[in-house]
């Protein structure tokens, strides 16, 4: 029901056309996308948080529970220099809608060992990296998509509340995702994403940007495939901004591998002696703090237009204390106020990375340059998951989160080097 009156919101406060120019909150191209994208993350978060939950615990073993974290990593690692080029060559709306039905389609096949007795881990993994394929194309897509709906002067605002799904999809899902778990069979949660990723697709079919992207606006038109990721990757190593942010993406997710469910669960457990519910109020935590933060995005959006390096280092030096600070929590309200701190900078982070990405690099190539960040930063957040998840077999967890507190410090020297990182602007077009 509230959906459906949001919907009607949005369609008597807008137009089809959808001007660049045109006051974000009337322009209906940019509320059908986020609808949409709310709509498939929830279908998302509905699948992490049931295979999650029901492999730990019928398995109690955390490298089992990451290996969910393997198998949605390999896809964007194998593939992502190709999704880019096709998200640079073909309409980025069709890449969306063709990638949303192809989600459904593998969710469809979780219905043949949804209520087996017997619990089909490989199954899982097969599903989770259909999902993950399907992502590799998808979210370069719709980031490069986002510059040819709305105009610069809001691109900080939108990518706010583009920013603002993440962390609420993530709250109501592992609250509702957790709730029906406990009430109904996995297949009911599948026939609910099914119809979600439906539901989403069909929001996409009315997009129109004002800027339609065909294979004229890469200027490598008529390369091949491996010419065209070769160009990206040059084009990558060779822009001022993309590089420092596209390589401090890869360096983080180093010490992002310590913020896995599994090790989580882990530290939770082992740390301070809590459980699943402990676990799951520190996941709200951070999201809601991460919801607080694209709110604010959206409101401070002049700010962060002028001085988006500035906020992007400092959120790092705050991921370094935070983290360490959260290796010593000494129970789960301290642990809880932690993960809450971590949100909001996090969130600032996000769109101010975003908005630089999109107005400094070249349409024709974005997609690329998403695209390779998402294989690097994927495959990174893979093994670094693993290896921990090995390490805290032999180590204290708490010692583990200090380790990445430090992985986070070097972080942040390499993004504070940067002097074009450090000077950089939005700038808005007239």
């Amino acid at each position: 029901m509230l959906g459906a009156n949001l919907l009607n919101y949005l369609l008597a406060h807008s137009t089809l056309s959808s001007a660049p120019m045109q006051p974000l909150h009337r322009n209906l191209n940019f509320a059908l996308l986020w609808i949409s994208q709310m709509l498939a993350g929830l279908a998302d978060v509905f699948y992490e948080v049931a295979v999650m939950v029901t492999i730990f615990e019928r398995t109690g073993s955390a490298l089992l529970t990451a290996g969910v974290t393997v198998a949605r990593a390999l896809p964007p690692f194998l593939f992502s220099p190709f999704a880019g080029v096709l998200v640079d060559r073909y309409p980025r709306r069709t890449v969306m809608i063709v990638m949303t039905i192809f989600k459904a389609g593998v969710v469809a096949t979780l219905l043949l060992f949804a209520n087996d007795d017997n619990l089909n881990v490989f199954g899982i993994y097969l599903v989770a990296a259909g999902l993950a394929t399907a992502s590799t194309f998808y979210m370069p897509a719709r980031q490069a998509l986002i510059p040819s709906l709305v105009s610069q002067s809001n691109l900080v605002t939108a990518n706010s509340y583009m920013m603002a799904i993440f962390p609420a999809t993530f709250a109501i899902g592992f609250i509702v995702g957790g709730y029906l778990l406990g009430v109904t069979e996995l297949s009911t949660i599948v026939w609910l994403m099914l119809a979600l990723l439906i539901l989403s697709a069909g929001l996409i079919f009315p997009i129109r940007p004002d800027t339609p992207h065909t294979a004229k606006d890469a200027d490598d038109e008529g390369e091949t495939v491996l010419g065209s990721v070769k160009a990206g990757v040059a084009y990558v190593r060779e822009h001022a901004i993309a590089r420092p942010l596209v390589v401090m993406e890869f360096l983080e997710h180093i010490p992002h591998g310590i913020w896995t469910s599994a090790m989580l669960l882990v530290f939770v457990q082992e740390a301070i002696g809590g459980g699943s519910v402990e676990w799951g109020q520190q996941n709200a935590a951070f999201f809601v703090a991460m919801f607080v933060g694209s709110v604010i995005g959206a409101g401070a959006s002049k700010f962060i237009a002028k001085q988006p390096g500035k906020i992007i280092i400092v959120n790092a030096l705050f991921s370094c204390v935070l983290t360490i600070a959260y290796s010593l929590s000494a129970n789960n309200l301290m642990a809880v106020i932690l993960a809450f701190a971590f949100g909001i900078p996090m969130a600032l982070r996000d769109v101010a990375q975003d908005s630089l990405l999109q107005t400094t690099v070249e349409s024709g190539v974005l997609g690329r340059v998403y695209a390779f960040r998402e294989m690097g930063r994927n495959i990174l957040f893979m093994l670094s998951g693993l290896f921990f998840a090995w390490l805290a077999g032999y180590v204290d967890v708490r010692t583990i989160y200090l380790i990445g507190g430090i992985l986070y410090a070097g972080t942040a020297l390499y993004a504070a080097s940067s002097r074009a990182l450090r000077q950089s602007k939005i700038e808005a077009s007239a």
